[in-house]
């Protein structure tokens, strides 16, 4: 009996279109970097991304190697990811506003002011989208609006694990106090002063760093002080820092209450300059013992925040996006 020869089914990959408008390196941008990325290593997805002409195309740029867009035609796309302010892009895109009932929008929210009335991104919440939420206060913060227009996940931001240096032993590192203020520094040259008699090595960053070398005074820090934003949606350097074995000195911004836990993996404060002050004297005076059991709990902490588990989450999201569109 003659018989047809089998084939196996070609699965087309959905076409995924990204937007960016990359004036400088931020961390906004790497953790869509992730997304972007969380979907290239499947076989179901093919991920695109668009930059604005003024775009900086460099080697702070996360996609350098990656193929750009010549052209931004959303109304083409399969699915559409959109954080921060690119919704402007497809807004002002008729060919997309006549479809955008059809074209899934998955729209990531990565800080509080999303929430804020006066914010330009608050408008944003009416349009369609399917959200996801970077901490559980984000989340409850743009559901309190009453505004948002589609369902609303929360996905812990991950730690790129492979990106980070080697852990180094706490008898190799030679910077006693590293500051993190590039977002505060005013404040940070002003602790740094208040601090300079008190320790030995000082190291106050208060301008942008290139990346690989922010992460590499991070792994030779014994404590890490974070000044974020006054409030954040997550604040991953928080993070980056225990990972690399830092004692992490960071102030309550709310978005890293979920996973600070006062002299327990880190010393989390009130964010003003003297319980700041208090924190990294309490940082200072920890026994061998009590550092090193600070410092086990700060890892075990990480462990819950991986790349994988935010991958993990995101593609079962997108596995079902037929039935919450």
């Amino acid at each position: 009996m003659f018989s047809f020869p089998s084939f196996k089914r070609r699965t087309v990959k959905a076409q995924v279109l990204f937007h960016r408008d990359y004036l400088r390196f931020q961390g906004g941008h790497l953790k869509v970097f992730h997304y972007f990325n969380h979907l290239k290593n499947t076989n179901l997805y093919n991920p695109t991304i668009y930059f604005t002409e003024q775009s900086i195309q460099d080697k702070s740029n996360p996609w350098n190697s990656t193929e750009r867009l010549s052209s931004w035609l959303p109304a083409k796309a399969d699915i559409i990811f959109l954080a921060g302010l690119d919704w402007q892009a497809v807004l002002q895109d008729k060919a997309f506003l006549k479809k955008q009932k059809k074209i899934p929008v998955i729209n990531l929210i990565q800080g509080l002011s999303h929430a804020e009335p006066t914010d330009i991104k608050y408008k944003f919440l009416s349009e369609p989208a399917i959200r996801i939420c970077v901490s559980p206060q984000v989340s409850a913060a743009i559901q309190s609006t009453g505004h948002v227009n589609g369902p609303v996940f929360t996905i812990p931001n991950g730690v790129d694990l492979d990106s980070l240096p080697a852990v180094l032993p706490e008898e190799i590192k030679d910077i006693d106090l590293l500051i993190v203020a590039i977002k505060k520094p005013e404040l940070g040259l002003a602790l740094e002063k208040s601090l300079s008699g008190k320790c030995g090595k000082i190291i106050n960053l208060t301008h942008l760093t290139p990346r690989n070398k922010f992460l590499n005074l991070l792994s030779r820090s014994k404590i890490c002080l974070c000044l974020p934003h006054f409030t954040e949606g997550f604040y991953l350097p928080a993070l980056e820092g225990m990972a690399l074995g830092a004692v992490v000195v960071c102030p309550d911004c709310i978005g890293n209450r979920a996973f600070c836990s006062d002299q327990k993996n880190c010393f989390f404060p009130r964010y003003e300059q003297e319980s700041i002050i208090a924190a990294v004297d309490k940082a200072m005076s920890l026994s061998t013992i009590e550092r090193k059991k600070l410092i086990q709990h700060a890892l075990l902490t990480v462990d819950n925040y991986s790349l994988k588990n935010e991958a993990s989450q995101f593609l079962d999201i997108m596995s079902n996006i037929k039935s919450l569109w």
